[in-house]
């Protein structure tokens, strides 16, 4: 990706890839821009596609310590009653 691209946040290349594809799909963009248009649209979607990864993979992770913070409380909940039980 460009140094160009990485600046860019993933709302503002979601937009301008809606604004490429409106060019795109009208009759007046002049042929010696279209391939620099695909080009900026090839980098953008790029850019969204790492975004939405690494946003995934920070999601997973997020979860997963959830998920062990959780069991962790549930085994000392767990431990704390057996204890309990024991001292009556």
């Amino acid at each position: 990706m460009s140094d160009e691209v990485e600046g860019v946040g993933y709302a503002d290349a979601m937009s301008e890839l809606d604004d490429i594809l409106h060019e795109l799909e009208g009759d007046q963009l002049d042929v010696d821009v279209l391939a620099e248009r695909v080009r900026r649209a090839s980098e953008l979607i790029k850019l969204c596609r790492t975004r939405i990864a690494r946003a995934q993979t920070d999601v997973d992770r997020i979860v997963t310590d959830l998920e062990a913070f959780e069991q962790g409380l549930g085994e000392d909940a767990a431990g704390a009653s057996e204890g309990d039980s024991e001292l009556f």
